[in-house]
């Protein structure tokens, strides 16, 4: 682009900015440094106002750019989107400058620093913004995190130059998909400026055969797509087609495993077990084009996004998307797809759809529990002991020791069984519910389960929460974080101790158990805490607790610091057990 472009850039900054991003810490520098200084950190302000929707006085307070920033020159939580936009600018007059590969190893530097809790490496811009980054990476749901650099280049950088913050990404990446980046070199600046739009909106085409169409009290279409079609939105879009979605694509499921399996082995009925795909969009126009009748129709859809179906999208675009010829051997496959049109509705109708359709599909496996004859025999056992026990929905949660649920029944004998488990119940819960014939939720319940010994576990769980609180406050590495994120890996190691596990006896007490759980967890809590520290402590812990690769190698080895030669390696459960 001419250098025009640059300078219709640096105008809308100026008139946009001026009076809004704080430069007094610039005020005895020379008066062009400053200058450019402001038209960077105004970059990054653009990025926050256009990416997340904000005025120019909110993008402006983003602004971190300073001394000793990390890297990092804005900071955003998006609440609308749950969020967390981290941005790194460069201005150039010349527009010969791009992002180079210091800037960029600086910035996923910043960027893991921050996720790892380290906020004394920064200064005191990024410090202030430390109890709402705090909020966030305290959060168990999953955030989104969108990395974005933003340039005056003619060109985008090369991608050695921005190796490391895509290696960030696929790290952050590993259970969940929860990070993403973006490049706006020159021209995708000038497009932000231009654009009247927060996010650059999702635009699909999507053909629906055997459609039908819903016109009162709002407009929308159903029919089934092709599933290549699908592959291609993932393949084109990823995450960003779930941006008003609660959930997000989780690599590794047992719902997601027995989706692809459907598709790999039996394609043609893919239709017939697939629940489909929710699309709201802002408007959505038939075109012209198609069959003649309700055979096939195209439908523009502008402002899209995915509230329900993420994992059906994230799995056909994984299977689909590694065939050698999805046309010829995805022919017949088809899935299930309903698009509702937001433009005549109330502005909260779009949440209400979100709300609802995913507050279905969460309880949905739990329902498929309660079917099972063995829930209700726990319930009438538990009865005879003067306690209830919830398994169905619609009735309150028991307190204390009126009984417990369906819910904390599963995370405590998941937890009990293995740190696979103890991962699959802090990723999603409800992958353990879906099948009542098959593993793992037969290795839970089963005859076998008596009221005494769920109870018991129940026990040692609320327990090992209660000591977890107290233990965020202690001075072990990142105490908050390990206390939230890996409590049902802590559990599990609970489990595992040998005075936990004697207090399982029949001539044991409630309390015993109790005692037992809450003097076990401190030394476990220490341990785990420096097993982190020294080998995972730039790691996201939200995102290290769903990845049971990572939680396994947790409890295999150890470097025994304390109980043994350096770099002498063991087994975690070991070394508790032996009381080093």
């Amino acid at each position: 682009m001419s250098p025009l472009t640059i300078t219709r850039i640096a105008n809308v900054l100026t008139q946009q900015f001026r009076d809004h991003i704080d430069m007094s810490d610039l005020a005895k520098h020379p008066p062009e440094q400053v200058e450019t200084a402001f038209l960077s950190r105004a970059m990054a302000a653009l990025a926050v106002r256009k990416l997340a929707g904000e005025d120019p006085v909110v993008a402006a307070k983003s602004v971190v750019d300073g001394y000793n920033d990390g890297g990092i020159d804005a900071i955003h939580f998006d609440a609308k989107t749950d969020t967390l936009l981290f941005v790194q600018a460069k201005w150039s007059k010349s527009g010969n400058a791009s992002i180079n590969e210091i800037a960029s190893n600086k910035f996923a530097n910043g960027v893991r620093d921050l996720l790892a809790d380290r906020f004394e490496r920064f200064d005191q811009k990024v410090r202030d913004k430390e109890s709402e980054i705090r909020s966030v990476l305290y959060s168990e749901r999953a955030i989104r995190l969108r990395l974005v650099t933003i340039h005056t280049g003619s060109q985008p950088p090369p991608p050695h130059a921005t190796k490391s913050i895509e290696d960030l990404v696929t790290e952050l990446n590993g259970a969940v998909q929860i990070a993403s980046y973006e490049d706006f070199d020159q021209a995708g600046a000038y497009g932000l400026i231009t654009s009247e739009t927060a996010d650059p909106k999702i635009k699909l085409q999507i053909a629906l055969h055997d459609w039908g169409q819903i016109e009162q009290p709002y407009l929308a279409y159903y029919g089934r797509a092709n599933v290549t079609e699908v592959a291609q939105w993932w393949k084109e879009h990823r995450s960003f087609l779930f941006t008003q979605n609660l959930r997000l694509f989780y690599t590794n499921s047992g719902v997601n495993n027995a989706i692809q399996r459907t598709l790999s082995e039996s394609p043609e009925n893919f239709w017939y077990f697939n629940n489909g795909i929710t699309v709201i969009c802002d408007a959505v126009d038939k075109s012209l084009v198609g069959s003649p009748g309700r055979a096939l129709g195209l439908f523009n859809c502008d402002g899209v996004s995915i509230v329900n179906g993420a994992q059906t999208v994230g799995s056909i675009g994984t299977i689909v998307g590694s065939s050698v010829d999805p046309a010829e051997e995805f022919a017949r496959s088809f899935v299930p797809v309903r698009i509702i049109s937001l433009a005549k509705t109330s502005p909260e109708f779009g949440r209400q759809i979100t709300r609802a359709a995913n507050l279905q599909n969460a309880v949905g496996n739990r329902e498929f529990a309660a079917m099972d004859p063995l829930q209700h025999r726990l319930a009438t056992d538990f009865a005879l002991d003067k306690r209830r026990y919830v398994y169905k929905t619609g009735e309150s949660d028991p307190r204390s020791d009126d009984g417990c649920s369906i819910v904390e029944a599963t995370q405590a004998l998941a937890s009990e069984r293995s740190i696979a488990l103890a991962v699959q119940v802090k990723r999603e819960i409800g992958a353990i519910w879906a099948d009542t014939a098959a593993p793992p939720y037969t290795d839970l319940f089963n005859e076998d389960l008596t009221t005494s010994r769920l109870w018991r576990a129940v026990r040692v769980m609320r327990a090992v929460d209660e000591e977890l609180h107290f233990l965020k406050a202690s001075m072990a590495p990142r105490a908050s974080l390990v206390a939230i994120h890996l409590n049902r890996v802590i559990l599990h190691f609970v489990f595992q101790d040998a005075e936990v596990r004697r207090s399982f006896a029949p001539d044991r007490t409630d309390d015993d158990v109790t005692l037992a759980a809450r003097q076990a967890t401190p030394p476990i809590f220490q341990k785990v805490s420096a097993y982190l520290e020294g080998n995972h402590g730039s790691d996201y812990l939200a995102q290290f607790a769903k990845n049971t690769a990572k939680c396994e190698e947790l409890a295999r080895t150890y470097d025994r610091r304390d109980g043994g030669p350096p770099g002498a390696q063991g087994s975690l459960l070991d070394w508790v057990r032996d009381g080093k």
